[in-house]
């Protein structure tokens, strides 16, 4: 099924949907780096805490790319870390590596929210904006990891900053 075959996300279910998370540190960091990463439920459950790097402008190696993130996602990632005494080969967002754990978690949420929405319209409605922002197909590939086949970004080198530009445009969307 092609990307938009469904109805996107919209800016206020999103943030309806982080207002419901904010009193669980694990989940909000984990629904907002689906929003404002565009990471998919397998890369946020994945990621080490030597995956995240804590600066001015975070990035963060999801699956084989390595990306600034929003500022939203970052100090939501921040608020649970610093309620973690975590090693850097230690699961960043420890307690969702279960199969069918963080679905169900966002499942719930978004049940609280009065939201009929799947886990994967995080990821859909950050690839929507990015579109909609006018980024180029390359840039869009790159940052959200898709087209993995030859892609025009594998021919034309990106350009230096095109994910802080991605990123730029999902906390404008999104964030806080």
């Amino acid at each position: 099924m092609p990307l938009l075959d469904r109805p996107v996300l919209s800016v206020t279910d999103a943030q309806r949907l982080l207002a419901e998370t904010q009193g669980d540190p694990l989940l909000c960091a984990a629904a907002t780096l689906m929003l404002l990463a565009g990471a998919r439920g397998g890369e946020v459950t994945a990621a080490a805490v030597a995956d995240y790097e804590p600066a001015e402008q975070s990035y963060m190696l999801l699956g084989e790319r390595r990306i600034c993130i929003a500022p939203t996602a970052a100090r939501a990632v921040n608020a649970y870390l610093a309620t973690q005494d975590a090693r850097p080969e230690e699961p960043l967002l420890l307690g969702l590596q279960r199969a069918g754990v963080l679905p169900r978690l966002l499942r719930r949420a978004a049940d609280r929210a009065g939201l009929e929405m799947r886990m994967y319209d995080l990821r859909r409605g950050a690839i929507a904006a990015a579109w909609e922002d006018g980024a180029p197909e390359a840039h869009v590939n790159a940052y959200f990891g898709v087209g993995k086949a030859l892609a025009p970004n594998a021919l034309v080198p990106l350009r230096k900053g095109y994910d802080v530009a991605i990123a730029r445009t999902l906390e404008a969307a999104f964030g806080a």
